[in-house]
């Protein structure tokens, strides 16, 4: 797992679907230098991009993916955006897929010497409560993950990660493991926080 910020509930979250997942090898890389650009990132609100849109972030976090797929001999890096994320977020288009794969193909040694590493994003054609019924199908340990763009022991309720989380599982009719184990913000089950 690439990781902006500090160590926090996301990446216990990731660490914990990688043990039950019973991965290989589980990594999280620190970029701490992202809690600056977030600091000093002040746009005028737009009406196509959401306000959670973090300058570059996904140039540099496939940029590192791909560096360790070249070492691992990895041919694939997994993206995980949906097609929620595509309407509001710039890198998480497809368009941003296809260039980054033309750049990891020209800009490595594998690619050169002909060894393909691609990011492949099974999600992308998928709504947030599509993926969440795909979820629901594999049987996902859905109590050990977390949206929630704030680090704490429950999440917040209101960040946009929350929001999308809630409006998912009240689209699927089903209750959030997070809520009904007593492990978050209690939320208006009406979408006001």
């Amino acid at each position: 797992m690439i990781y902006a910020g500090a160590y926090d509930a996301e990446a216990e979250a990731a660490k914990r679907i990688a043990a039950a997942a019973e991965v290989k090898e589980h990594f999280t890389i620190l970029l701490p230098f992202f809690k600056d650009i977030e600091q000093r990132y002040h746009p005028a609100p737009s009406p196509d991009i959401t306000s959670a849109y973090v300058p570059a972030r996904n140039i540099v976090f496939y940029g590192i993916a791909a560096a360790y797929a070249e070492t691992l001999k990895a041919g694939t890096v997994v993206f995980g955006s949906n097609a929620d994320d595509a309407k509001e977020l710039p890198d998480a288009r497809p368009k941003f897929i296809q260039l980054m794969n033309e750049l990891i193909f020209s800009g490595t040694r594998a690619g050169k010497e002909g060894f393909k590493i691609e990011i492949v994003n099974p999600l992308m054609d998928q709504t947030k409560s599509e993926v969440l019924r795909t979820a629901l199908k594999l049987k996902v340990p859905l109590e050990l993950t977390w949206s929630c763009y704030h680090d704490g022991k429950v999440p917040c309720g209101k960040c946009r990660g929350c929001t999308m989380r809630r409006e998912a599982f009240r689209e699927v009719g089903v209750l959030d493991p997070l809520l009904s184990a007593g492990n978050a913000a209690q939320p208006n089950m009406d979408g006001r926080s």
